[in-house]
């Protein structure tokens, strides 16, 4: 669901509807109170995504990863892929002390994957982000939708023990080299007050811990996903543009089509690498 502040921010999604975008319905004052009780009187209406829902990133994640273990997948943590190389039809990747070789190599290194692309000789535009969360101490339930605010940058939601994510898109300075971040705090009480002041309820909760993870994202937003342009064997997909959580398990069946029977009934011909050598 998104939240406008003023009325000025209202737009009608109705000249999408032919093209089937139809899954986001403008509601007036009367209806967002209805789902969203607790919001601030300044808020005359929304956009609400009445099938849309929300997941625990940290135990999703781990339940594919147990998942794919399952099936026979090798995971290494923690340790750098280096020395990318294809010899004799294979692709040879050194990891820590081990080396991997296989036919086929998937370039979703996230945002260290353009460092690879350009390494094998497809550079991209791609530009290191790293948004910032943080979570609140519990307070009572006052909100089921995921919230996103179109005047400021905000993004929340409520879990069932009470504490409340809030995010919304402020960044942190990414080291990449070192996989850490320096997180901005005044861009985080930034985003604290807006939620204070769209729900009283939230104005007697702390803030907990803050955090940020780094992510790639593309000039145009777009992801890069599909063969490579120049390698037989190599595909990429990265560059979600921190909408990867989201897009993830659909895109890695896409990309599991396309390799084991060499083609896609999904339309992703915008989506190649290709685009930025173009």
């Amino acid at each position: 669901m998104r939240q406008f502040e003023r009325a000025s921010y209202l737009f009608c999604p109705a000249p999408l509807t032919p093209r089937g975008f139809t899954h986001e319905e403008l509601i007036d004052g009367t209806e967002l109170r209805r789902l969203v009780p607790a919001v601030a009187e300044s808020c005359p209406g929304g956009v609400v995504s009445r099938r849309d829902g929300a997941a625990q990133p940290a135990r999703t994640t781990t339940a594919f990863r147990r998942k794919a273990e399952q099936l026979g997948t090798t995971i290494r943590e923690g340790v750098l892929a280096t020395n990318i190389r294809k010899e004799q039809g294979r692709w040879h990747v050194d990891v820590g002390a081990e080396t991997f070789a296989a036919p086929v190599l998937v370039n979703a290194a996230g945002a260290w994957a353009g460092r690879i692309a350009a390494l094998l000789g497809e550079p991209v535009p791609v530009e290191t982000i790293a948004p910032m969360l943080m979570i609140t101490s519990p307070v009572a339930h006052f909100i089921d939708p995921v919230v996103i605010l179109r005047g400021r940058k905000l993004s929340f939601k409520q879990f069932p023990n009470g504490t409340v994510l809030i995010g919304g898109g402020h960044l942190a300075t990414p080291d990449q080299d070192r996989n850490e971040t320096v997180l901005d705090w005044r861009k985080l009480a930034e985003s604290a007050r807006t939620v204070a002041e769209l729900f009283e309820v939230m104005r007697g909760a702390t803030i907990t811990r803050a955090w940020a993870g780094i992510e790639a994202r593309m000039r145009d937003d777009i992801p890069v996903f599909g063969p490579s342009a120049l390698h037989e064997g190599l595909y990429h997909q990265f560059g979600f543009s921190a909408h990867g959580f989201q897009l993830g398990p659909g895109a890695g069946a896409v990309m599991a089509e396309l390799i084991v029977h060499g083609g896609t009934q999904t339309r992703i011909s915008g989506l190649s690498i290709a685009r930025f050598s173009q």
